[in-house]
């Protein structure tokens, strides 16, 4: 999965009064996530306005890219896409690159979706969890429970 980083940031209203901070909050948000889902996770961030060259680096299961100079993060997602031997899910609220990523044969993901999904994937881990730390009798209904709450879904 391929995140807009800046994007999702300003989509799911973080606090951009420090970027840095809200860089590091979904950075944290994102690597939960891919510990739950075991999904590649790979953000991507805008060096526009830089002197810097690409770079990217590893924090915990998200692998996060800085863009070179001159060079945006819809430019940067496009181009991977456009690479990819696979099919790709992208993450974006920008309507103009969910359609040049969804033309190059990508998943388009708005941030309000992912949203979703996180809660899910954590609900049904929690869910886990909590299944898994009963025993006997008590482990018993619950998954009789369970098993009967998800047929009638």
């Amino acid at each position: 999965m391929l995140v807009d980083g800046y994007n999702v940031i300003h989509a799911w209203h973080l606090d951009t009064h420090d970027l840095n901070a809200a860089r590091d909050q979904l950075i944290h948000i994102l690597d939960d996530y891919a510990g739950y889902s075991d999904e590649d996770i790979t953000v991507v961030f805008d060096g526009y306005n830089t002197r810097a060259p690409m770079s990217e680096e590893l924090h915990g299961r998200i692998t996060i890219v800085y863009t070179a100079y001159g060079v945006t993060a819809d430019t940067h997602i496009q181009r991977t896409v456009s690479s990819a031997s696979r099919q790709m899910r992208v993450v974006t609220a920008d309507y103009m690159e969910q359609l040049s990523v969804a033309a190059a044969g990508a998943i388009r993901i708005t941030p309000a979706e992912l949203r979703l999904m996180i809660a899910d994937t954590r609900r049904r881990h929690i869910a886990h969890i909590d299944r898994s730390s009963l025993t006997g009798r008590d482990l018993k209904a619950k998954l009789m429970r369970d098993a009967i709450s998800d047929n009638g879904q």
